[in-house]
Order: C-alpha cells, then sequence, then structure tokens
C-alpha cells in the first residue's frame, strides 16, 4: 500500500508544480505586458518629436576668412584696432534658406563687414581682442535684414584672427 499512496503524492505534486509554472508565467508575461505594452503611446511621442528635431537640423552656410577692419570707441574716438581675419556659418533650416543664403553671399559678406566695421566689437576686458558672442548677434540681425527674419537661425564665428599690424 505504500506504494499506492507514492505514486499519488508523486502525481498530484506533478499537477502542482505544472499549475505553479503556469502561474508564473501567466503572471510573468502580464507584468511585461503592462510594463511594456503601456508605454507604446509614450515611444511613439519621442519618436515623433525626435524625428522632427532631425527635420529641422541646422545646415551651414561658410564664409572663410572675411577681412574687416575693426575699430574700437574709447570716450569719444574711435581708434583702429587692426585687421581680422573670419571664419564663419550662417546656420539655417532646409534647402530653400540654404540657397538662399548661397545666392545672397556676397550681399552678406559685404553688410557682415559694414556692420563689423561700424560697431564696438572689442572685448571690454581685453581690447584687443573680439568679442565672439557680441559679433554674432550682430551679425545675425543684419542677416535678418538683408535675407530675411525667418531665413537666418544663427551665426556662429569658428574661428578669428588678428593680423599684425
Amino acid at each position: 500500500m505504500s506504494e499506492e499512496t507514492g505514486d499519488n503524492e508523486g502525481g498530484s505534486g506533478k499537477v502542482f508544480l505544472v499549475l505553479g509554472l503556469l502561474i508564473g508565467v501567466g503572471v510573468g508575461g502580464g507584468g511585461g505586458f503592462y510594463y511594456f505594452g503601456g508605454s507604446s503611446d509614450k515611444e511613439e511621442t519621442e519618436k515623433t518629436s525626435v524625428e522632427k528635431v532631425v527635420k529641422e537640423d541646422l545646415i551651414p552656410v561658410t564664409f572663410e576668412r572675411i577681412a574687416v577692419p575693426i575699430y574700437a570707441t574709447r570716450g569719444s574716438g574711435r581708434r583702429y584696432v587692426g585687421n581680422y581675419f573670419i571664419d564663419l556659418h550662417v546656420n539655417v533650416v532646409g534647402a530653400d534658406d540654404q540657397i538662399l543664403v548661397k545666392r545672397s553671399l556676397s550681399q552678406l559678406q559685404h553688410a557682415f563687414i559694414s556692420a563689423i566695421t561700424k560697431a564696438d566689437l572689442m572685448r571690454e576686458d581685453s581690447p584687443t581682442e573680439l568679442d565672439i558672442d557680441k559679433a554674432a548677434k550682430i551679425l545675425k540681425a543684419k542677416a535678418a535684414e538683408v535675407v530675411g527674419a525667418d531665413v537666418v537661425k544663427s551665426v556662429t564665428i569658428t574661428k578669428s584672427m588678428r593680423v599684425a599690424n
């Protein structure tokens, strides 16, 4: 008789083992679906926002070695500081704006030289060094006058080199 009770206990143990395994897989699968399946709306929103950012990548139009005379205003007079060679990027969004800026290259270069010559762009703490941020703001405003307000997103001065007098 002991053999008969041993077989029954082993059989019911296997049933509980299989039931426990099925319940565990069901709970695990449900939890995984809840965790990963519920965030699909969030992932779609993130994907569309990333696509919008990718579509609005800035395209630089390069201006190389623009020779500009720099004047510093001290008191009531202006003093010639020297010449600078400036490399800069005019950043736009889209091929149409890039073409517009490239077609206006000579007008923009003339406007940039004029704006830099008229403005005091030297750093206050070091009167022989160009204030890059101030120059970029003035050049962006001048570019907006030439090609339109919404065309140029930013102007970045990539290199400025003073030529010895």
